[in-house]
């Protein structure tokens, strides 16, 4: 295992193309040198021979009540000719205890390419979203849903990110599992690499705005079917709004394009009105996936890191066989105001894995949830259901894109 350098930029990306059976567009690998961190790469070696490659990106995640500093873990891939011999393992293993180490992320998070891998890791599924195809229709929303005549909309240039960028900061301030984006992650999201259109047009934007300001905004593109006209597809990146007459609005203008047939978003949260909104929700046919996974690398630090919805003062009993530091018990004391976490001798109230910790961190998924399901237990009555209440959050977490 060692750190990789510029110098093995080649070796990592064929590693990847054969990990993910595909090759990166030229553009896109220039693209992503914005913000990749050539000395976070990692690899695994056999012999003089790359067989492995992990990285990550530097985040600041929102989580309840405050933002933390957080691992991005992106680029996992090892060799087909060398899976099943613990290379993902060694790769993970290291890339925590090197975190770990740093001392300056006390999480790591991931968007899992399949959801049976980083369990055995550590990472809990901490949020969801769901996707969906609405087709065209000007009565696709009820008449109830709200609406300002306040609101006008526009187009606007899709590369202007600084337009957006409040709104955006707002949702992320009000949302855990959204990323802070600084210019270099601003210019990745409004990123339009014309090898990467597969018949799409270019990247749109609309915004819906008052004489106050921009409220709202959506980028998407188009897929026109020449042979059937009225037969295209819209496809949304990404739709965000700071109230709901303005993502009402949004909506509208998405699903009512001319010569369009249907509007496909594919990360809506579990929470948004969309599905309360749709006059016939059936028809989008939503479809509920994992999205972020969550991995406490240092334990007290994440805990301490958050704020709860109501006070609580627990002991966990904590499993961590990957991270012996994390593991044992540990008093949470916290409230609205924030928390404190230590090291306990005093008896257990609830005993986990730090995988279902992680499930839980930011208010995706509840604690009862995960007992029901066998994955915690109560140690002493009532525990259980305070704890829940304590870890809960509205909204509902959400990760806004892949990394």
């Amino acid at each position: 295992m060692r750190t990789l350098g510029s110098e093995d930029r080649a070796s990592f990306l064929s590693v990847d193309s054969h990990a993910f059976g595909a090759t990166m567009p030229g553009e896109l690998i220039e693209s992503e040198r914005d913000t990749f961190e050539e000395a976070r790469g990692i690899g695994a070696y056999a012999g003089d021979d790359l067989v492995g490659i992990a990285t990550a990106y530097s985040y600041r995640l929102s989580v309840p009540g405050a933002v933390a500093p957080a691992a991005a873990v992106s680029w996992v891939g090892v060799l087909p000719t060398h899976r099943r011999r613990g290379v993902l393992s060694a790769l993970m293993a290291h890339q925590i205890h090197s975190v770990h180490e740093a001392g300056i992320e006390p999480l790591a998070i991931l968007w899992a390419s399949e959801p049976q891998i980083y369990g055995r890791y550590g990472y809990g599924s901490a949020t969801r979203a769901y996707s969906c195809t609405v087709p065209r229709d000007s009565r696709a929303l009820q008449a109830g849903v709200p609406h300002d005549p306040e609101l006008r909309l526009r187009l606007a240039d899709p590369a202007n990110w600084a337009l957006t960028a409040e709104v955006y900061a707002a949702v992320a301030a009000a949302r855990p599992g959204v990323p802070e984006r600084d210019e270099r992650w601003w210019r990745r999201a409004v990123r339009d690499i014309p090898a990467l259109r597969e018949g799409r047009s270019e990247l749109r934007c609309v915004i819906a705005e008052d004489d106050h300001g921009v409220r709202g905004y959506a980028r998407y593109a188009t897929k026109q079917d020449f042979a059937d006209f009225g037969a295209g597809v819209v496809f949304v990146r990404e739709v965000m709004a700071t109230d709901a007459a303005a993502l009402a609005a949004l909506y509208r203008y998405l699903f009512d394009l001319d010569l369009m047939a249907s509007t496909e978003l594919w990360n809506v949260p579990v929470d948004d009105p969309l599905l309360h909104w749709l006059t016939n929700p059936r028809r989008a046919k939503p479809v509920l996936g994992d999205a972020l996974y969550v991995r406490l690398v240092d334990l007290p630090r994440a805990l301490s890191s958050r704020t709860y919805a109501v006070e609580l003062d627990v002991v966990l009993d904590v499993v961590d066989e990957l991270c012996p530091w994390n593991a044992g018990r540990w008093r949470l004391a916290g409230g609205p105001a924030g928390g404190g976490c230590e090291r306990s001798t005093a008896p257990a109230d609830l005993s986990l894995d730090v995988t279902q910790l992680g499930a839980a961190y930011l208010g995706g998924f509840a604690l009862a949830e995960l007992a029901a399901a066998g994955q915690v237990s109560e140690l002493v009555p009532g525990a259980l259901p305070l704890a829940t209440s304590a870890f809960a959050h509205s909204p509902a977490p959400w990760a806004p894109a892949i990394f």
